[in-house]
């Protein structure tokens, strides 16, 4: 089963046979918790004059996730009536990631952070010292950023940014891309947040809005002086 553990479940959809959208609900849903478990996971959708379907019918369920990634689970119809759908999420091989929604767009950045330790080949290096980086782009689902340490591919770093003054994002990333210039020279590394929490969505999603909005007002002071 695939699930992005610390991205909250936003919308729920429910496709027919056809694999055309029946249900839409972003609220008034409960979307099971324990979908990682052996126990049936059953997703309880309530509404008014909601689609019926006959019991045991084969439909697939897509969960969307505040990061904009969708998520598609084959599931059987257990309860169905005009107010309240329950669709029980099969436990096979058949879930996929479709084209990921990304609800935040990727801003440049000058921020400081720092590195407090690596997992690399299943050992953990802890810095006395935390290693100094610099974050120049961030989005809800990662960072690129600079060091003078050296990070490997699919090494996982534990970081730590000041995205508020009374805020520090501490949050686990794994290395997906050493950025190179043609001659060699490592440029940056390409990172993927790990099992954020939807409090720490929601801080990344704030600070993006306020890097934009004040960009969105200097641009703006600049057009008024031409």
């Amino acid at each position: 089963m695939l699930l992005f553990f610390g991205n909250k479940i936003v919308k729920v959809e429910i496709l027919d046979r056809n694999g055309s959208v029946a249900v839409s609900a972003e609220k008034g849903f409960v979307f099971p918790k324990n979908i990682e478990s052996d126990d049936d996971s059953i997703l309880i959708i309530k509404g008014t004059s909601l689609r019926e379907f006959p019991k045991d019918e084969r439909v697939h369920v897509v969960a969307t996730t505040k990061a904009g990634d969708r998520i598609k689970y084959p599931g059987i119809v257990t309860v169905s009536l005009d107010s309240q759908l329950n669709a029980r999420i099969l436990k096979n091989r058949d879930t996929e990631v479709l084209e990921e929604r990304r609800r935040y767009f990727k801003i440049k950045v000058e921020e400081k952070g720092r590195v407090l330790f690596v997992v690399r080949d299943d050992e953990t290096l802890r810095f006395e010292v935390p290693v100094p980086m610099e974050v120049l782009d961030i989005n809800i689902g990662g960072v690129f950023i600079t060091s003078d340490y050296v990070f490997q591919q699919d090494d996982m770093i534990c970081i730590d940014i000041d995205l508020f003054v009374d805020y520090r994002l501490n949050a686990v990333a794994q290395v997906l891309r050493v950025q190179k210039d043609p001659d060699g020279t490592i440029k940056g590394y390409g990172c993927q947040f790990q099992g954020l929490t939807a409090s720490q969505e929601d801080y990344i999603g704030k600070y993006i809005y306020k890097v934009q909005f004040a960009q969105r007002q200097k641009e703006m002071a600049r057009e008024m002086d031409y």
